[in-house]
C-alpha cells in the first residue's frame, strides 16, 4: 500500500490538563499556588570558561566567581498539608477506525479494514490494558509518583470506581495482584469498546492523592520560554485559572497525554524501556531515532504494509498473539497526526 496524498487521523485518547490542589477542613479544593522566587544564579556551564573549539578562555580568577540574578518559578506545598491531589479527565473516541481525511479510497478501506480486523481480535483490548496500566500506576505524574504514598482513584461515564493503594509500588513488567489485576482488566474492557464503538460515550475521572512530606516540592509543567524579558521568570509553569481567580499548577494535556502513550515496547525485541509513541521511536533519554526507515521498523515504512497486516490478521483467531508491529501502528493511528506523503515522495 502507497501513501496517499492526504491523511490524518484525529486522536483517540483526550485528556485534559491535571491540576494541583488540596483539602482543608472548610474546602474541598484550595488551588496549589505557584511562586516567583529571585535567586543568585552561578557561572557553572562550560560556555563560562571554554571556547567552543574547548580551549580555556583568557578569564580572570575572580571571573567564575560572579553571580548573576535570576527569576524563577517554584512550586511546593504549603506547610501543613499532608496530602496533595492531582486531577484529570479523559475523553475516549473511537477515533482510528477510519481516518478523517483521506485522498484515495483504496487506502482508506485498507486502514478501515486493518482496524475492523484488529478489533475483532482483541487488539484494542491489548492498547487499552497498557493505557491503564499507566493511569493506575500514576505514571502520568511523572517526578511527582515518587512519594511515600500514592492513591489513584478512578471514576468512569459508567459509574464504575476502581481505586488504587500504593500504585507507585507497582511494576509495569511484574505480575499484579489478583484484586488490581482484576480491576485493570476491568477498565481496560470498558476502554476498549470505547475505542472501537464510534457510539460508545465514555469518560474517566481520575484522581491522584499523594501523601507528602513537609514544604516538598512539587514539578508541574514548565512552560517553553524565550527571549525573557528582564525581570520575567526563566522558568515559568504551567498554571490554570480557577474561578476565584487564583491560579493553580497543573500538567498540560500534552504532558499527560505523553504519558498515557509511554507503551511501546515494541520498537526491539531486546527492548529494556517503553517509548512514547512516535513515529520515529525518538528516545530522548539517549537522544536517538530507535524507529528509523534504515531498520524498518518506523511508522511509515509499516504503515506501507497495512494490507499484508491485514491479511496476517486473517489468519489468526480471537485470542492469538497479534505481532508488535501491528499493536504499534494501531498506537500511532490511536495518538493520530497528519500522516500523508511529502511533495517529494
Amino acid at each position: 500500500m502507497e501513501l496517499c496524498k492526504h491523511l490524518n487521523y484525529t486522536g483517540s485518547l483526550r485528556p485534559g490538563k491535571a491540576v494541583f490542589y488540596y483539602k482543608t477542613q472548610n474546602s474541598d479544593f484550595e488551588p496549589l499556588q505557584v511562586e516567583v522566587n529571585k535567586i543568585s544564579g552561578q557561572k557553572c556551564s562550560s560556555t563560562e570558561a571554554y571556547a567552543r573549539n574547548g580551549t580555556p578562555k583568557n578569564l580572570q580568577p575572580q571571573d567564575l566567581a560572579y553571580s548573576n540574578p535570576i527569576v524563577i518559578e517554584s512550586c511546593y506545598v504549603p506547610p501543613m498539608v499532608s496530602e496533595l491531589c492531582c486531577r484529570f479527565s479523559l475523553r475516549i473516541h473511537a477515533n482510528s477506525l477510519q481516518p478523517s481525511m483521506c485522498s484515495d479510497p483504496e487506502v482508506y478501506s485498507e486502514l478501515c479494514e486493518l482496524a475492523d480486523r484488529y478489533k475483532v481480535l482483541g487488539g484494542y483490548l491489548h492498547l487499552a490494558e497498557r493505557y491503564c496500566k499507566n493511569i493506575f500506576m500514576g505514571n502520568w505524574l511523572w517526578r511527582n509518583q515518587h512519594a511515600r504514598s500514592l492513591e489513584i482513584e478512578v471514576l468512569t461515564s459508567n459509574d464504575t470506581l476502581f481505586m488504587i493503594k500504593n500504585a507507585n509500588r507497582f511494576d509495569w513488567n511484574a505480575g499484579w495482584p489478583l484484586e488490581e489485576r482484576n480491576k485493570l482488566r476491568k477498565l481496560a474492557g470498558e476502554m476498549a469498546v470505547a475505542l472501537s464503538d464510534p457510539s460508545a460515550y465514555f469518560f474517566l475521572d481520575v484522581t491522584a492523592t499523594i501523601q507528602t512530606e513537609f514544604c516538598q516540592e512539587v514539578i508541574p509543567s514548565q512552560r517553553f520560554t524565550e527571549n525573557v524579558s528582564r525581570g520575567e521568570p526563566s522558568r515559568e509553569y504551567a498554571k490554570v485559572a480557577c474561578p476565584d481567580g487564583r491560579q493553580a499548577a497543573c500538567f498540560g494535556s500534552e504532558k499527560v497525554g505523553a504519558a498515557l502513550q509511554l507503551v511501546d515496547d515494541w520498537w526491539s525485541e531486546d527492548a529494556d524501556r517503553r517509548l512514547r509513541v512516535h513515529e520515529y521511536g525518538a528516545d530522548r533519554q539517549f537522544v536517538v531515532a530507535q524507529r528509523r526507515p534504515d531498520r524498518g521498523n518506523d511508522f511509515y515504512t509499516l504503515l506501507r504494509n497495512a494490507d499484508t497486516f491485514s491479511e496476517a490478521l486473517t489468519g489468526l483467531k480471537e485470542g492469538e498473539s497479534i505481532s508488535g508491529d501491528i499493536h504499534y501502528l494501531m498506537s500511532v493511528l490511536v495518538k493520530a497526526g497528519m500522516f500523508q506523503r511529502g511533495g517529494t515522495v
